[in-house]
């Protein structure tokens, strides 16, 4: 059976997103269904990593080193930090006469004040010494030996591992030696978060809202740490198709917002209060120029119309006033009395009408 470890070392609830985008990862559930599948025959792991998660890699060496049956080693291009780990976990580890092992302190990224640089400080030396434990039981070193190795950052060519113990073969036997350069690159913690929690890249359809706390990361330091933000031109460089990928969706996700954003304006009903004219002028604004939302869109006709409102209360109001202050504006004596004398010539005019003549 064979099982790769190409590309950063990632935890299991990251796998998915990797397997999404195609790009190569490996982490420990993914080796432990290859050795369940493998059922005690041999297991051939070919490395090709520039490390990652320091505590996935042992899980993944442990399940390798705990394994029934025989399990070789291949390192065909780099083996660095924590992919150095995992290789340490071979009965016979072989390599590549153009391969090369990195190995080095663990790192991490943190905030706080002097107890918290303290404590973080503590944790990475306590992290160091558990690596040792790897290599110390491979090539016979002593811990102060590989620490002294690991604080210089040290990288062996395939001869310079040999001679120290962390291989038991080159391959070819040859002498050929040459430098091997990492292109692993651990997707940026922000960028899996978002994906992880959009349904529509879940396998099985669900939401994820929360996302596990994790411990200090340990990347190694030449790996872009997970909670660092990658500048899009280093990410269209180092992963074209990547980028690629990226910025479809990024368009497929504008131009269903901005469809949506044109339907919703659509759906606003015209005021009484406003004029079809400012309402369209209005609705056209929000469309093609200032790109304004419905609701923005909305406030906005219904102040319109609320001005409208208040113009044509106003203006009723002034017309009433000016009526009044014509009628107030007649001449005349009582208004009592001027009716009573205007009866009084009607009953005169009937009854003169009849012969009767007029009434004093």
């Amino acid at each position: 059976m064979k099982i790769n470890i190409k590309g950063p070392i990632i935890p299991t609830s990251s796998q998915w997103i990797y397997d999404y985008f195609e790009m190569e990862a490996v982490s420990p559930k993914r080796v432990a269904d290859l050795i369940e599948q493998a059922n005690g025959e041999p297991l051939d792991v070919e490395i090709n990593s520039g490390g990652g998660s320091v505590f996935d890699a042992s899980e993944i060496y442990y399940a390798l080193k705990n394994y029934a049956g025989d399990v070789v080693v291949t390192i065909v291009g780099l083996a660095a930090s924590a992919a150095s780990v995992i290789a340490m976990a071979g009965k016979n580890v072989r390599i590549a006469p153009t391969a090369q092992m990195m190995i080095h302190n663990a790192s991490t990224i943190q905030a706080g004040d002097y107890r918290d640089m303290q404590h973080t400080a503590d944790f990475l030396k306590n992290t160091n010494k558990t690596i040792t434990a790897a290599y110390r039981l491979k090539s016979g070193k002593t811990d102060e030996e590989l620490l002294a190795l690991m604080d210089e950052e040290t990288w062996f060519t395939a001869e310079q591992a040999l001679k120290n113990g962390l291989v038991d073969e080159v391959l070819f036997d040859s002498p050929i030696q040459a430098v091997a350069s990492t292109d692993s690159v651990t997707l940026p913690q922000a960028f899996i978060d978002k994906i992880r929690n959009d349904v529509r890249f879940r396998p099985d359809g669900t939401l994820t809202n929360q996302v596990p706390s994790q411990a200090p990361s340990t990347t190694p330091s030449n790996q872009k740490e997970g909670n660092a933000e990658m500048e899009l031109e280093e990410l269209k460089n180092a992963h074209p198709a990547l980028f690629e990928q990226v910025v479809a969706l990024g368009r497929t996700e504008g131009a269903t917002a901005e469809i949506k954003r044109i339907e919703a304006i659509d759906s606003l009903k015209k005021p009484q209060d406003i004029s079809a004219e400012a309402f369209n002028e209005i609705v056209h604004d929000a469309k093609f120029v200032s790109n304004a939302t419905a609701g923005d869109t909305a406030m906005k006709i219904l102040n319109s119309a609320s001005l409208n409102a208040q113009q044509a209360k106003d203006s009723f109001l002034e017309n009433v006033q000016h009526d009044a202050s014509n009628v107030n504006a007649v001449p005349g004596g009582d208004a009592s009395n001027q009716h009573a004398s205007k009866d009084d010539e009607q009953v005169n005019d009937l009854v003169a009408a009849f012969g009767g003549g007029k009434r004093a």
